[in-house]
């Protein structure tokens, strides 16, 4: 069913917004309900698992349950195993001619956790309550409407292009109404989704409960326990000893341990293209990085290849622009960041007025090219960062450049890179849509320019996003999309480094696991089957 699901979502969906659909069909067209699913014969007699991952599944997004890693909660709109737009909690959905209305058919029969129905109030509820803690996530929007029990009609004030991917993020997810204070803050998580939460200790562990009422089949699986491991040794040696059955998430398993673990006859190494992208990030507003050369000279220091070979262990992809490949729909066609060239980095840099007085570190009126790359404790314990950063000092201390890598806890670390206290950092980031990553890496009011410290400041690629999320025809969107590609690599505000490979691990008797590029659990369809 997946198989027909795709192919009718790549016909009408657009990835810029979608106005028809196939033929004569409305986009989004409703799906046939989902069928139960196939009992295997040699089912455990206690069906509980216990995974571990890198992160507190409770402290994302605010909900107190990460959606795609606990499906305690879901969005309108789901995406599908190579990331097409599927129904979720929204079976169809089409725009008016001019772009600025939506009409949304809601899935019915559907309840949350709580009893509560899930309905067009329960929608409109969330979608304001959204609006309020993330303004423009939805573009203009002017009004929502109720046009019956489970029917929606939003209106624009102008075209909003990503308007579905938001529907489909994760931080859209519907919880009860019941559950959200008057100030919009969530007191407990209570969603539509195959489990519920029954307890979190946070920094701890999250315990979930099957929903026998799930509208998707009950789930085989009653109980579900995520273990918050911060050090990723501790994650690897539980799922040997039996402590848990499960690594998940993105930077679950780091690619060192792939071999150790490939090893254990008990245990398989799961492995599938991600949508998570690496970028290093640069202070443009602050000296050094506020000369565009020596952003420059710092991109053709660098050779992600090596990166890939020496810290991935091969588990990962060059970028050659900002826009990664799991949007390839949207990536520029030539190589637009260069690598790898460290003549071309010191010849910049000598433009630039930077000489070597002897020391191996370049200087200028005295002062010595020397940055600090700043680096999140809790990163460094989900991806191999600190060996990339070892990478990318000793490729630029070659061509001058010195730098001091600092390892802080990841409030300080968040702290520090807003206000524009460190030169280079580097962060994973999945994104919304194709159009919501440019945005908010490089527009002047990006929320991820602020956030890391880049404060980077163009008024042409501004203009030229603003333009992109309005732009509907999905030529012309592209041609602008590849615009702001071209322009980034000649600004360099942030060096895009790899596209991440997805490494999970489950013990043997774990069945049913399908990763997904986005991360998002599939705990329904998992199960425990008994050992002979």
């Amino acid at each position: 069913m997946l198989k027909r699901l795709t192919i009718l979502t790549l016909c009408f969906l657009m990835i810029t917004g979608v106005f028809t659909g196939c033929g004569n069909q409305p986009a989004g067209t409703p799906q046939d309900e989902p069928k139960e699913q196939e009992v295997p014969k040699e089912l455990a007699a206690v069906q509980q698992v216990v995974a571990g991952l890198g992160r507190d599944p409770g402290e994302i997004y605010g909900y107190g349950a990460h959606p795609p890693l606990t499906r305690v909660l879901e969005p309108l709109i789901f995406q599908d195993l190579e990331l097409g737009l599927i129904p979720g909690l929204a079976v169809q959905w089409n725009a008016s001619g001019d772009g600025l209305t939506w009409t949304i058919q809601l899935r019915e029969g559907v309840q949350f956790h709580d009893g509560t129905p899930f309905n067009s109030d329960a929608v409109i509820h969330n979608l304001w309550r959204i609006s309020e803690m993330s303004p423009g996530r939805f573009g203009p929007v002017e009004k929502i409407e109720a046009l019956d029990e489970l029917k929606i009609e939003v209106t624009h004030s102008e075209p909003f292009a990503p308007f579905l991917y938001s529907l489909g993020w994760a931080g859209s997810a519907m919880i009860s109404p019941d559950a959200v204070n008057e100030d919009g803050t969530i007191e407990e998580p209570i969603g539509t989704g195959p489990f519920s939460r029954e307890s979190w200790t946070p920094g701890e562990e999250m315990v979930l409960a099957r929903n026998d009422s799930y509208w998707g089949g009950t789930p085989k699986l009653e109980r579900v326990t995520l273990k918050y491991i911060p050090d990723p040794t501790t994650r690897m040696m539980a799922l040997e000893a039996g402590e848990i059955d499960m690594i998940i998430d993105t930077g679950g398993v780091l690619p060192e341990q792939v071999p150790t673990l490939n090893l254990h006859p008990e245990i398989e190494v799961l492995s599938i293209p991600g949508a998570v992208p690496h970028y290093m990030t640069l202070n443009t507003r602050e000296w050094p990085f506020n000369d565009q050369q020596v952003r420059k000279a710092v991109m053709y220091a660098v050779d992600p290849e090596s990166i890939i070979q020496y810290a991935l262990e091969g588990y990962g992809k060059v970028m050659t622009t900002v826009t990664p490949h799991s949007e390839k729909n949207w990536m520029h066609g030539d190589a637009l960041y260069k690598y790898n060239d460290p003549d071309k980095a010191r010849e910049l840099l000598e433009q630039a007025g930077w000489m070597d007085s002897g020391s191996g570190i370049l200087q200028k009126n005295g002062q010595e090219l020397r940055v600090k790359f700043l680096l999140s404790s809790a990163l460094v314990g989900r991806w191999p960062y600190g060996t990339i950063a070892e990478i990318v000092q000793a490729q630029l201390r070659d061509v001058g450049i010195g730098v001091e890598i600092e390892v802080v806890e990841a409030g300080l670390w968040r702290e520090t890179l807003k206000k524009g206290e460190a030169n280079m950092s580097i962060r994973p980031w999945a994104g919304i849509s194709p159009q919501s990553r440019l945005h908010e890496w490089l527009h002047s009011k990006g929320e991820n320019s602020a956030a890391m410290g880049i404060f980077f400041n163009n008024q042409q690629i501004d203009q030229l996003i603003e333009t992109l999320l309005m732009t509907t025809d999905e030529n012309a969107a592209k041609e602008l999309a590849y615009q702001i590609q071209e322009i980034a690599s000649i600004e360099v505000p942030i060096i895009p480094i790899y596209d991440e490979v997805l490494i999970n691990a489950v013990r043997s008797n774990i069945k049913g696991y399908k990763l997904h590029p986005w991360f998002t659990m599939n705990w329904e369809e998992i199960y425990v089957e008994s050992v002979q």
